[in-house]
C-alpha cells in the first residue's frame, strides 16, 4: 500500500501529499540553486516514508482515550501544517515572479519578492531561498524527533491496515439525494396531543407549550410536525365566496418559526421574531424600538410562534420577551423546544417531556434506511441491527445516522465492526455526559478522509449558525480540502461532499425561509455541532466578546463572536501567527471601527479572512501581505473601495463583496488575480446600483465562474468592454449594467451569453433620466434606440435561464428571442421600458413562468390580445403605465394565478373585472404611493 493511501487515515493526507508532491515539481529547482537543498528535500521525503506505517495506527487510536498518541498525532499534524505554510509561501514567490516576467513590459510595481536590500547589496530572492532551505532543515529535525518517539507509543501498523480494510463503507454516494423525512415514525401521539391543545380555546393571555428532552431526541422534528400540521390545514381548505380562507383562520392567522442561538439576549430574540413575521431584515437600533414594532406586528392577531432551541434560564429574559406577545389575539400560542427541564417549568403552561423512540419504532426507522430496497436476505443482519439500534437509546438522530451508514451494506463483518466500535466507545468520558455521542462518532469514523476534514472544518461556525452551501464549499477549497480532479472543478466535488453530509444528517436545512420563500441556508444539529467542536478543540480558537477559549495553545482556525458594544480587540490573537482562517460569525451586523494596520503582518498565513456583516469601511493596505489568502469575505460591510494592494493577493480564489451598497469601484489591479474563481458583487435587484469603475482586463481572469455584476464603462475605447466576458465560463447570476455605453453591437455578440450557464440574468440600461457618461453622443435618438435593440438581440441568454430582468429598455420592441418558448426553465420575467415600446412579447407559451412584472410602457393602452396562455403564472404585476385602460382577458387563461397587483395606472378602472375569478387577489395601489403595503384598494 503506498504512503498516500495510508496517510488518508490521518485526516490530512492531502496536506502531506502536497508537501512531497511540491518537492518533486519543477518549482523545487528554484530552491536547489543553493548547495545542499536537494539533499535536505530527499531527507524530508525519506522521513515521511519512514513514519507512513505509523499513521494508520494513530488514526485507529484517535477515538480511544490515549492521550500520548493524541499528543504525538497533534505534533505530527503541526509539522504538516508548517511545511504546507512554508512551501505555499515559496510557491507564491515562484508563481508571482513568473507571472511578473510574463506580464507586459510596462512599468510595474516592485513587490516583496524582488526588492533588494540596499545596505548589503543582496537580492531578496536569494535571501528567501536561503531561509527556505533553513526552514526545511528545521522541519526535518522535528520529524526525526517525532519518529524517534514512536517506539514509546507501541504503534502497530498491521492493526491500522486491518482497520483500513473495514472502514470504507461511507465512501459511496447513494443514488437518491435524500430520504423523505416527512415520514416520521413514533411521534404521532405526541403531535396529536400538542395540536389538540393548541386548538382548544383558552383564557390564558398567552399559551406556552414546552417540549424538553436531551439533544438528538427529536424535539425540533416534533415541533416541525406540529407547525406543518397547520400549513396542511391551509392547503386543504378552499376560499369561501367572500374570498377569505376558512379553516386555518379559526386557528392561527400567523405562524412564525425562530431558531435561537445558545447565547441570546432579548433584543436579538425580538429581532428574530420580527424578521420571521415580516420576512425582511430588521435594523431597529434598540430593544424599546424592537418591542414597539413587535407589538404592532402581533396586535389583535392570533399567532403560533415556535422558539426552537430555547436556553435562557433567566426568568427576566422571558418576561421581557413575552410582553409584546401579549398584544396578540386570544388563543395565541408559543411552542418552545429546549434541553433544559428547568426552562420548560419556568415558562410553560404545558411542559412535555420527550423521551426516546420505542424500540419497535427505532427498528422501523433504522430498517427503512438501512434496507431501502426491502431485501429479503437480511436475517443474518437482524440480530446485529437490533443491538446497534438498542445502543442508539431511542435517538432518531443517531438511528438515522447509522441506518444511512449501513445502507445496502450486506457484509456481516462491517456490521460487526460498527457494533464493536459502539461498545468500545460506550465507556468513554464523552459517553457519560453525552450518551448519544458514541453513535454519532461511529458515523464520523466511517466517513472517508475528505469528508472528515470537511465536517470538522465546520466547527468554525457557532451553534445554530445558518450557512450557505456555495460559501461553505468555497471555504473548503480555500483551506485546500478539495482539489481539482481531472476536468471536474473543485466546486462540483465540494457540492457532492456537501450533499453527502446533508444526506447523512451532519447538516440539515434551515427552517428560516429566504426572501423568496425558498429554503436556502443550512445548519448543524446541536449534537452534531458538539461533535464537530469535540473533534477540533485543539485547532479551533473561539474569541467571544474579546474572551479567548481556550486561553492558550497553538491554533489554526479562529471564530470571532461579538455582541457587546465595545471594539473588537484583534490584538488578542496576534500571538496566533499560524492561523489559517479568521471568521467573524455574527448573524447581526456589528460595528468594527477599523482593522489594525499590523494585523495582517502578524497573521501572515491566513487562507481565509471573512469580516462580513460588520461595519468595516476600509481595509488597510497591509492586506496585500497575505500571500497565502484564498478567500476574502467583505459582504454586507460599508467598504467603498478596496486598497490597490489587493492585486498582490495572487492566490485569491474568492472575493465576496455581496450587499456592499457603498462600493463604487474595484481596484484596477483586480485583473492580476489570475486564480480568482468567484467575484461576488450581488445586490438586491430592487435597489441595484452601478459600479463607477470596472477594472479593464477582466477577460484575463479565465478561472472566473462567478461575476454577479458587470458594468460597461467603455467610452471611446477606454474602460471595460462587454466583449471582455467572451472567455469567461460564468454561471449562476449576472447583472450587466450601463448597457447604453455599448456603441458597437458586435461587442454583445462576442460576450457569448448563450454559452454561459447563467440562470439569473439582468440586462440594465441607465434609463432616460440617468446621465449618460461623457463621450457617448446619441444625437440621433432613433439611431440610439436601434443600437440598443440590436445589442439586446445579440445578448440572447442561456437556454435554461430561470430568471430574466430587462430594465429601462430604450428600444421600440423587445428582442425576438423573448417571443419563442425556447426557455423551458424560465420562472420569472420582469420588463421595464424607458422608450417608445408599445407591445409586449408573447410570453404565454413559457411552460414554467410563475411571476411576471411589466412596467413603464407609457403608450401601451390594453393587454387584451397580449396575455394568452400562462398555464403556470401565479403573480402578475403592472406598474407605471399611464395610458393603460384595459386589463387582459382572464377567462380561459391563468389557471394558477393567485395575485394581480396594479400600481400607477391612473386610467385603469379601479373596480374588479367581472371575469376575474374570486380566487385571485386584486391589489390596486393609488397613484400617490409605490408601497404595496400602503393604503391599497383590494378586492
Amino acid at each position: 500500500m503506498d504512503w498516500i493511501a495510508l496517510l488518508q487515515h490521518l485526516g490530512l493526507p492531502e496536506l502531506v501529499k502536497k508537501v512531497v508532491e511540491f518537492l518533486l515539481t519543477k518549482a523545487c529547482s528554484e530552491v536547489s540553486l543553493l548547495q545542499g537543498v536537494e539533499d535536505e528535500i530527499a531527507k524530508l521525503r525519506r522521513t515521511h516514508e519512514r513514519i507512513q506505517s505509523l499513521l494508520v495506527d494513530a488514526e485507529e487510536r484517535r477515538h480511544i482515550e490515549d492521550e500520548s498518541v493524541k499528543s504525538w498525532l497533534r505534533e505530527l499534524k503541526t509539522v504538516g501544517f508548517d511545511a504546507d505554510d512554508l512551501l505555499d509561501g515559496f510557491r507564491a514567490h515562484v508563481d508571482v515572479f513568473k507571472h511578473a516576467k510574463e506580464a507586459p513590459s510596462r512599468k510595474r510595481k516592485r513587490s516583496w519578492y524582488d526588492v533588494p536590500i540596499p545596505s548589503l547589496g543582496v537580492d531578496t530572492r536569494l535571501v528567501r531561498r536561503y531561509n527556505i532551505a533553513t526552514e526545511i532543515v528545521k522541519i526535518q529535525s522535528r520529524l526525526d524527533e517525532i519518529y524517534k518517539r514512536r517506539k514509546n507509543l507501541q504503534l502497530k501498523p498491521s492493526d491500522g491496515r486491518q482497520r483500513n480494510e473495514g472502514s470504507n463503507m461511507a465512501v459511496f454516494f447513494p443514488a437518491v439525494a435524500s430520504l423523505d423525512v416527512s415520514k416520521v415514525v413514533g411521534r404521532s401521539k405526541q403531535c396529536d396531543s400538542i395540536v389538540a391543545a393548541l386548538k382548544v380555546d383558552s383564557d390564558l393571555p398567552l399559551r406556552v407549550i414546552a417540549i424538553y428532552g436531551i439533544a438528538g431526541i427529536g424535539k425540533t422534528t416534533l415541533a416541525q410536525l406540529v407547525f406543518n400540521h397547520f400549513w396542511r390545514d391551509r392547503e386543504e381548505v378552499s376560499p369561501n365566496p367572500s374570498g377569505s380562507l376558512s379553516g386555518v383562520d379559526r386557528h392561527f392567522e400567523m405562524k412564525i418559526w425562530v431558531s435561537l442561538p445558545k447565547v441570546c439576549d432579548t433584543a436579538r430574540a425580538t429581532k428574530e421574531i420580527i424578521e420571521g413575521i415580516t420576512g425582511e431584515i430588521c435594523k431597529l437600533p434598540s430593544l424599546n424600538h424592537l418591542q414597539d414594532c413587535l407589538k404592532k406586528c402581533v396586535k389583535d392577531k392570533k399567532f403560533l410562534l415556535v422558539l426552537d432551541n430555547f436556553w435562557a434560564e433567566d426568568f427576566k429574559f422571558w418576561e421581557i420577551l413575552r410582553l409584546p406577545l401579549l398584544k396578540g389575539a386570544k388563543g395565541s400560542s408559543v411552542l418552545i423546544t429546549t434541553q433544559n427541564e428547568g426552562v420548560s417549568r419556568l415558562v410553560a403552561t404545558m411542559p412535555l417531556h420527550l423521551e426516546g423512540l420505542e424500540m419497535d419504532d427505532s427498528l422501523k426507522l433504522f430498517t427503512a434506511l438501512a434496507f431501502p430496497q426491502a431485501e429479503e436476505d437480511v436475517d443474518q443482519l437482524k440480530d446485529i441491527g437490533e443491538r446497534i439500534v438498542e445502543r442508539c437509546q431511542g435517538s432518531p438522530l443517531a438511528t438515522i445516522s447509522l441506518g444511512k451508514l449501513l445502507r445496502s451494506e450486506s457484509n456481516v463483518d462491517n456490521w460487526e465492526i460498527v457494533l464493536n466500535e459502539m461498545l468500545a466507545l460506550e465507556g468513554s468520558a464523552n459517553s457519560s455526559t453525552r450518551p448519544i455521542l458514541p453513535s454519532l462518532m461511529i458515523s464520523y469514523h466511517h466517513l472517508n478522509y475528505q469528508l472528515k476534514q470537511c465536517f470538522t472544518y465546520c466547527s468554525i461556525f457557532p451553534d445554530n449558525f445558518e450557512f450557505d452551501k456555495d460559501q461553505l464549499v468555497r471555504m473548503w477549497i480555500a483551506e485546500g480540502l478539495i482539489q481539482q480532479n481531472g476536468r471536474r472543478p473543485p466546486e462540483a466535488i465540494g457540492s457532492r461532499l456537501f450533499d453527502y453530509l446533508l444526506w447523512m444528517s451532519f447538516f440539515e436545512r434551515s427552517t428560516k425561509p429566504c426572501s423568496n420563500g425558498t429554503i436556502c441556508k443550512y445548519t448543524m444539529p446541536n449534537l452534531i455541532h458538539d461533535l464537530a467542536r469535540l473533534l477540533s478543540n485543539n485547532e479551533l480558537l473561539i474569541m467571544e466578546d474579546n474572551e479567548l477559549n481556550p486561553s492558550s495553545g497553538q491554533f489554526r482556525y479562529s471564530s470571532l463572536l461579538h455582541r457587546k458594544r465595545v471594539p473588537i480587540m484583534f490584538e488578542k490573537i496576534y500571538h496566533q501567527e499560524h492561523l489559517r482562517a479568521l471568521k467573524l460569525c455574527n448573524e447581526s451586523k456589528i460595528d468594527v471601527a477599523g482593522i489594525p494596520k499590523d494585523l495582517f503582518g502578524k497573521l501572515k498565513y491566513l487562507r481565509l479572512l471573512d469580516l462580513s456583516n460588520s461595519g468595516i469601511e476600509k481595509l488597510p493596505d497591509s492586506v496585500g501581505k497575505l500571500v497565502h489568502l484564498r478567500y476574502l469575505g467583505l459582504s454586507e460591510t460599508n467598504v467603498e473601495e478596496l486598497p490597490e494592494s489587493v492585486e498582490d493577493l495572487y492566490n485569491l480564489q474568492t472575493l465576496e463583496l455581496n450587499f456592499c451598497s457603498n462600493l463604487s469601484s474595484l481596484p484596477e489591479g483586480t485583473s492580476k488575480l489570475v486564480n480568482l474563481r468567484h467575484l461576488g458583487l450581488h445586490l438586491d435587484w430592487e435597489q441595484i446600483n452601478d459600479l463607477r469603475r470596472m477594472p479593464t482586463g477582466i477577460d484575463r481572469l479565465t478561472s472566473l465562474m462567478t461575476l454577479s455584476r458587470f458594468t460597461v464603462t467603455n467610452v471611446d475605447g477606454v474602460g471595460c468592454n462587454l466583449k471582455e466576458l467572451k472567455n469567461l465560463d460564468l454561471r449562476g447570476e449576472l447583472c450587466i449594467c450601463k448597457l447604453e455605453n455599448v456603441t458597437n453591437a458586435s461587442d454583445a455578440s462576442e460576450a457569448n451569453l448563450g454559452e454561459k450557464r447563467i440562470d439569473k440574468l439582468m440586462l440594465r440600461w441607465s434609463g432616460a433620466t440617468s446621465s449618460v457618461q461623457p463621450g457617448v453622443n446619441f444625437s440621433n435618438v432613433q439611431h440610439g434606440a436601434n443600437i440598443c435593440k440590436e445589442v439586446a438581440e445579440r445578448l440572447q441568454p442561456y437556454k435554461y435561464l430561470k430568471c430574466l430582468w430587462i430594465l429601462n429598455y430604450p428600444g421600440s420592441k423587445f428582442p425576438n428571442w423573448l417571443e419563442n418558448s425556447g426557455f423551458p426553465s424560465l420562472e420569472m420575467v420582469r420588463l421595464s421600458c424607458s422608450g417608445e415600446c408599445e407591445s409586449l412579447p408573447s410570453l404565454g407559451q413559457l411552460p414554467k413562468l410563475k411571476h411576471l412584472h411589466i412596467e413603464g410602457m407609457k403608450r401601451l393602452r390594453n393587454l387584451k390580445n397580449m396575455m394568452k396562455g400562462f398555464l403556470s403564472l401565479e403573480t402578475f404585476t403592472i406598474k407605471d403605465m399611464p395610458d393603460l385602460n384595459m386589463l387582459c382577458k382572464f377567462k380561459d387563461n391563468f389557471p394558477k394565478l393567485s395575485k394581480v397587483v396594479v400600481s400607477q395606472c391612473p386610467n385603469l378602472p379601479r373596480r374588479r373585472p367581472k371575469d376575474l375569478p374570486r380566487r385571485i387577489e386584486l391589489i390596486i395601489i393609488p397613484q400617490s404611493t409605490d408601497n404595496v403595503n400602503g393604503n391599497d384598494v383590494s378586492s
